[in-house]
């Protein structure tokens, strides 16, 4: 009999996502590794043993003994990109959108009114608003969040965000980005390449804050040789890249992450099938948003004058399922941020998933999990349920891991373990004495 500090039992499903550290692809994408009426052993804050309930039982014995009570029980979610801080909201512009008043995603212009809005932001009010975003997405579930800069857009305010996003405590493992290659700002306009040179110049000063550099790749953004340019520089630093990749339109961008050896290509919905395919080749996770296909009504056609939409039947977005079609190891991330998804529940991202992006039970669940941990250089420390790994744990007000994705609308998660320590329990939060750990850098 080995002893352990906490024993889970009784799991009605214990979906362990468990997999490869390089990701599910494929075919292999839609399988789901489950163990009916599971258990799993905890020691140190890590995952020693996983199994069914009865054979745990026989093995182990825990200090302390958690009943799931035939609930299901899964790892944490992984949520591979967000824009955490920033200023202001963006309603006004919403409804303009919804309205037919603004046409597109109007990217450049309302990403320049929330760089003013940060700005004008002062630390404590970016900081709390920050923590607070981070309580709701610990109580969905996520307990793993990269969080990206892009809202200050000169040297003194991204390094003031880089620098609040570094010192955020909080039970989420923050791993910050620098994305100061963003949109252009207003005040470089006619300065493209000054302004270029300023975001190379400031990357030997991020480097206390962060080693992951991102870059936009996107007609509305910077051009596929401004980007090289940059992340050149930042690979030559020893940053790992990620890269916004045409959203708005085939600026080239998954070429360009390929090309960069990035870690991970984001939005795809525009990309060339010889871009996805070099992805594929590179190993470049591609990340999806199914709440920005949600909130910028990519999912209906367009309203024409009349306000009737122009098309019969509303197109659904094909991007995830030309990526896997070129296989391209896929996440979901939320995307968080005040313009085209401001939501910060994986929970509901999972749901959408599955409807928007006609995608499985199985594919959603390792598309949550597993495949953003590899986007991160993280697979091997978190993302499933498996010895040796982060006791990263969601007990759910569920019995099936279908019933998690099919029912929405609602936060489904009971308790959330972090580390081994239990930070949400009963939809509530639990704050101990000690301090959370401070936020992370990604692998690399």
């Amino acid at each position: 009999m080995q002893d352990a500090d906490i024993l889970i039992i009784n799991a009605s499903e214990l979906v362990t996502c468990a997999g490869p550290v390089t990701g599910r692809i494929g075919d292999d994408l839609g399988k789901l590794d489950i163990i009916r009426d599971g258990a799993l052993a905890i020691t140190g804050g890590r995952i020693v043993a996983v199994g069914p309930t009865d054979a745990l039982l026989s093995a182990w014995r825990g200090k302390e003994t958690i009943d799931a009570g035939h609930r299901l029980v899964s790892p944490g979610f992984v949520d591979a990109h967000s824009h955490l801080l920033f200023g202001g909201d963006r309603c006004c512009e919403y409804e303009g959108k919804v309205k037919g008043r603004i046409l597109g995603a109007n990217l450049e212009t309302g990403i320049n009114a929330t760089i003013q809005a940060t700005r004008r932001a002062d630390d404590r009010t970016l900081v709390e608003q920050a923590l607070s975003d981070l309580d709701e997405a610990l109580l969905y579930g996520t307990t793993t969040l990269e969080a990206k800069t892009g809202y200050g857009l000169s040297r003194d305010h991204e390094l003031r965000l880089l620098r609040l996003t570094s010192g955020l405590e909080h039970e989420v493992d923050i791993l910050p980005t620098f994305l100061g290659a963003h949109v252009l700002p207003d005040e470089y306009r006619n300065r493209r390449d000054e302004y270029v040179q300023l975001v190379i110049d400031m990357l030997p000063d991020v480097l206390p804050y962060t080693r992951s550099c991102d870059v936009a790749c996107d007609p509305a953004c910077f051009t596929a040789a401004e980007c090289l340019r940059i992340g050149r520089h930042a690979r030559e630093l020893g940053m790992t890249l990620r890269v916004h990749a045409d959203q708005t339109g085939d600026a080239g961008g998954a070429a360009v992450a390929a090309a960069l050896g990035a870690a991970s290509a984001d939005h795809l919905d525009q990309s060339s099938a010889e871009g996805l395919r070099a992805m594929a080749a590179a190993g470049t996770v591609g990340i999806f948003f199914p709440g920005v296909t949600f909130h910028m009504l990519e999912m209906v056609p367009p309203l024409t004058e009349d306000g009737i939409g122009a098309a019969e039947k509303p197109y659904m977005p094909q991007s995830v399922r030309r990526a896997l079609q070129a296989g391209v190891v896929c996440a979901i991330s939320a995307d968080f941020n005040p313009g085209s998804c401001p939501s910060i529940s994986m929970q509901m991202m999972m749901q959408m998933a599955m409807r928007l992006f006609r995608l499985s039970y199985a594919e959603v669940w390792n598309m949550s999990t597993l495949n953003p941990a590899v986007s991160l250089g993280l697979a091997a420390d978190r993302g499933s349920l498996e010895p040796g790994k982060r006791a990263d744990v969601l007990i759910w007000n569920e019995i099936d891991h279908r019933r998690a994705v099919n029912r929405f609308g609602s936060n489904r998660v009971d308790t959330v373990m972090k580390s081994g320590r239990i930070v949400v329990r009963g939809q509530n939060l639990i704050r101990s004495t000690a301090a959370p750990a401070k936020s992370a850098s990604p692998a690399g």
